[in-house]
């Protein structure tokens, strides 16, 4: 039986709590504020500088070191500025922002903490990569906190298949087979890009639960696998790589 999962998902609510919780309340560089909700986080802030170069938003587990930069915000003229984590740690993740003028001086902003509960990204549909959920924002008018409107957070993500799945914890991906009593039964998986292309074959599962390294697919973004058992099509479905 093919099983193909689609949903249309929407940032709306999230949004908006994130960038008009108030105007007012809405803080300026070097602050900023961040909520979560539903294993994503948003983080939000009003610009008042011109001449801006970079923004870039780095992540850690702790509050002093181990700060990495996960994305770039991708519009960043003067106004208010958002940035979508879709693909935060289970746990404690505290962010800050380096931001770089085009005179090459530099400053970090304030430091936020945002605590996710691993059971919400285990439950958490397929989402693209960061990078490209940060389209997404530079599309919307933010200028002088505006609300965005529902029409403008829409994108679509796919409900996360019980047996093909992105693992939350280590970005790899995850294969646990239907439990049945014909073990003589054989599983392959095919991974295809966004034009259909394959990009990996998995001609044989050789264990009703295998771990394949995120590495193998080279690129970010998300896959299309379909599963076959003797040959019969069991499941579509996608997986994100970030």
């Amino acid at each position: 039986m093919i099983l193909r999962f689609f949903l249309r998902f929407s940032f709306t609510s999230l949004l908006t709590i994130a960038l008009i919780s108030s105007v007012v309340a809405q803080p300026a560089l070097p602050d900023m504020m961040a909520v979560t909700q539903n294993g994503v986080n948003v983080l939000s802030w009003i610009s008042q500088f011109d001449g801006v170069k970079t923004i870039a938003v780095q992540r850690s587990n702790d509050s002093v070191y181990n700060f990495s930069t996960i994305g770039y915000v991708k519009s960043i003229k003067k106004g208010s500025q958002a940035f979508i984590d879709g693909h935060p740690n289970p746990g404690t993740n505290w962010y800050r922002l380096y931001i770089v003028f085009s005179s090459d001086l530099s400053w970090y902003s304030n430091r936020v903490k945002l605590d996710v509960d691993s059971a919400q990204l285990m439950k958490k549909g397929v989402l693209p990569p960061n990078d490209s959920l940060q389209k997404m924002v530079s599309t919307l008018s933010l200028d002088n906190g505006a609300v965005p409107d529902a029409t403008e957070i829409n994108a679509f993500t796919y409900i996360r298949s019980q047996y093909v799945f992105t693992n939350p914890f280590t970005g790899h991906v995850n294969v646990e087979l239907p439990d049945e009593d014909d073990r003589k039964s054989v599983f392959s998986l095919t991974f295809f890009d966004s034009k259909d292309k394959q990009v990996l074959n998995v001609p044989k599962i050789p264990e009703r639960a295998v771990i394949i390294d995120k590495r193998n697919f080279q690129r970010k973004g998300i896959y299309k696998f379909e599963m076959r058992k003797n040959q019969d099509l069991l499941e579509t479905g996608y997986i994100t790589i970030y």
